[in-house]
């Protein structure tokens, strides 16, 4: 059996994967123009570049799983596209600090969608949203921090300035709610005695079925939320050390 690497042990390739399609499939909805509903995830702007995308990429994570939840429980009406949207331009992207950090995760220009591919439908978000005949409303999706009334009660994620941390913490607690510990025991260990088992799984196979994809995404969302935090707490380590001369 061969040995797993560190790409997929930490999924990155799913993580590719996921943001390739969230891409494709808004330019084909755009270019179609079906009646749809479009959200677009856009990074804060008073954070650096890196947070910004980074937080914008985690909170777009949360949305899909949103998004999963309407059609797992036969609530969405329109088709729903996603994608987040880093806060630069293709051509600032290329060679700055942005692009090296994601390049070493294997993230390019290939499975991102930029500010200037995406700033007109962007524009037409308000307009959009009052018109009844409009062929798609979109959604603008702003990523912030912990409201300030959180942050200044007591420390929490995201406190000290990292955006990335709060979106992480948001969706961490949303798999928390969609895939609770309690599926866990009645599905696979059966009776205390070890007997059983098999006959409880049975039973809630088809209960618990349209929950496995999720749960398989809920594991990639949770690689990519410490994936994310421990690079830019890296990165942003390496930079003061440089910055003052401690490397």
């Amino acid at each position: 059996m061969p040995a797993l690497s560190e790409e997929d042990i930490l999924g990155l390739w799913r993580l590719r994967s996921l943001l390739h399609e969230l891409k494709s499939n808004l330019f084909e909805a755009l270019s179609c123009g079906e009646k749809c509903v479009l959200k677009l995830v856009v990074g804060s702007e008073e954070v650096p570049p890196i947070d910004s995308a980074c937080s914008s990429i985690v909170r777009a994570c949360h949305e899909h799983l949103n998004i999963c939840k309407l059609e797992r429980d036969g609530l969405k009406e329109l088709p729903i596209y996603l994608s987040p949207v880093m806060p630069v331009t293709s051509e600032q992207f290329d060679g700055s600090d942005l692009q090296i950090f994601l390049s070493k995760l294997g993230i390019g220009y290939d499975v991102l969608l930029f500010m200037d591919s995406i700033e007109e439908v962007m524009h037409l978000s308000a307009e959009s949203q009052m018109d009844p005949d409009f062929a798609a409303r979109i959604d603008l999706i702003q990523v912030t921090g912990p409201p300030q009334t959180i942050a200044a009660a007591t420390p929490t994620a995201g406190s000290c300035g990292l955006h990335v941390s709060w979106a992480a913490f948001q969706l961490l607690e949303m798999l928390g709610l969609l895939v609770p510990s309690r599926c866990g025991p009645a599905l696979f260990l059966g009776n205390i005695d070890g007997t059983g088992g098999e006959d409880a799984a049975m039973k809630q196979a088809g209960c618990y079925k349209r929950m496995s994809v999720m749960f398989t995404s809920c594991v990639m969302y949770i690689y990519i939320c410490f994936l994310f935090i421990h690079c830019i707490i890296v990165n942003q380590s390496k930079t003061f050390a440089a910055e003052f001369n401690y490397s």
